[in-house]
């Protein structure tokens, strides 16, 4: 396969960032960018492209979130080895937060989140 044209792995590059076509041909220097998206959107060498720049950012951003969640995980150990429950507290909800576990999980569309059981849980000394 051809190699891109020094214009068109710019379109490249900076429709992987914006996701905007008009925006990211004007930014490569396209004359009529409007025209030029849609006909770059439509080359085999660009879609190309355009797929293995984002598995590629997939791929880092996966590694960034992997390193995030060690990170916490070594945070909430060492709280722990020193009894500091808020702290591991606070690393543990910091890894649920990445993970997306800290708001509710809907089943189905069309149930509210008032449908949810509700679950008081009250500590006495």
């Amino acid at each position: 396969m051809a190699e891109l044209s020094f214009r068109q792995l710019r379109f490249v590059e900076e429709f992987v960032k914006c996701g905007v076509g008009t925006q990211a041909a004007k930014l490569a220097g396209y004359s009529c960018p409007k025209t030029a998206a849609m006909r770059l959107k439509k080359n085999p060498k660009i879609k190309s492209k355009l797929d293995e720049l984002r598995q590629n950012a997939m791929q880092q951003a996966q590694l960034s979130l992997d390193k995030l969640i060690e990170e916490l995980e070594e945070a909430r150990q060492v709280a722990l080895d020193k009894e500091m429950a808020s702290a591991a507290v606070s690393a543990s909800m910091g890894k649920a937060k990445l993970l997306g576990l800290d708001k509710p999980q809907k089943e189905h569309e069309d149930e509210k989140e008032t449908d949810v059981p509700q679950i008081l849980v009250k500590f006495v000394d």
